[in-house]
């Protein structure tokens, strides 16, 4: 795969790397002292590059945050777009986005908690335009990712055609089920010692029961689920997997 700055000149290469460099340092600063602590002196004084300079860039501290929240996106729409291209069943690729969205979460678990940051009326009023902008077009993309592998279940009889079954509700139910796993997963409850399993195989087989529910074939209990997690797993986040190995 080719360099974000293969086709750049010189001179937008070098505000790209630039960039990138800030939010590095952002990024390092949120994780260590949270958001109340960052401003735009510090990162300036960490980088070694003037205030404006920074504002060059971004026009805030909350259009910075919202950049990195953007970039976290950006690689969670990488690891969706792998499972809608797999050479698999509709169900497959679907349960594959769910593998992505866990993984996502627990490797880079304070980036996660960046991107709720930025959902905050506190943060998300002070966005420009443009960052607001940016970030709804993201989330539009990722969802509709979801969206077509759905619709393409329905036109294909993998789901049955069903009032009930429309993509936005079996999305949003998926969504949400991972989307609140994830909030737990990061809390300071103990989830492990009171007797739940990893959430990733958790949350596996309980949306391999939510996409029964909607007739989603081909069903669970005509499968090897273990068999199926492990060759998804294999196939398409090996990586992924290995890293979320290393950190636990």
């Amino acid at each position: 795969m080719s360099s974000p700055t293969h086709q750049l000149s010189r001179k937008e290469r070098e505000f790209y790397q630039r960039e990138q460099l800030i939010l590095d340092t952002a990024q390092e600063m949120l994780h260590q002292q949270g958001f109340a602590q960052l401003t735009m002196e510090r990162v300036a004084d960490a980088v070694e590059y003037s205030k404006g300079t920074i504002y060059n860039h971004f026009s805030s501290k909350e259009d910075l945050v919202c950049s990195l929240c953007c970039r976290c996106v950006s690689s969670l729409i990488e690891l969706f777009k792998r499972a809608y291209d797999y050479n698999g069943t509709t169900r497959e690729r679907f349960s594959a986005i769910g593998i992505a969205y866990s993984l996502y979460h627990q490797i880079n678990p304070l980036d996660a908690q960046n991107i709720q940051v930025v959902k905050t009326n506190a943060v998300r009023d002070k966005l420009s335009d443009e960052k607001r902008e940016e970030m709804s077009a993201l989330e539009k993309e990722i969802t509709e990712l979801c969206m077509r592998i759905v619709t393409e279940a329905i036109e294909a009889g993998d789901i049955p055609h069903d009032d009930r079954h429309s993509p936005d509700s079996i999305v949003f139910g998926f969504w949400s089920m991972h989307y609140g796993a994830m909030l737990l997963a990061q809390s300071d409850i103990p989830l492990e010692k009171l007797g739940f399993s990893p959430v990733v195989n958790m949350l596996w087989y309980n949306s391999q029961k939510f996409m029964d529910a909607f007739d989603w074939m081909p069903l669970s209990e005509s499968q090897d689920m273990d068999a199926e997690f492990e060759k998804l797993c294999s196939e398409l986040f090996s990586d992924e997997i290995c890293k979320m190995n290393l950190k636990g």
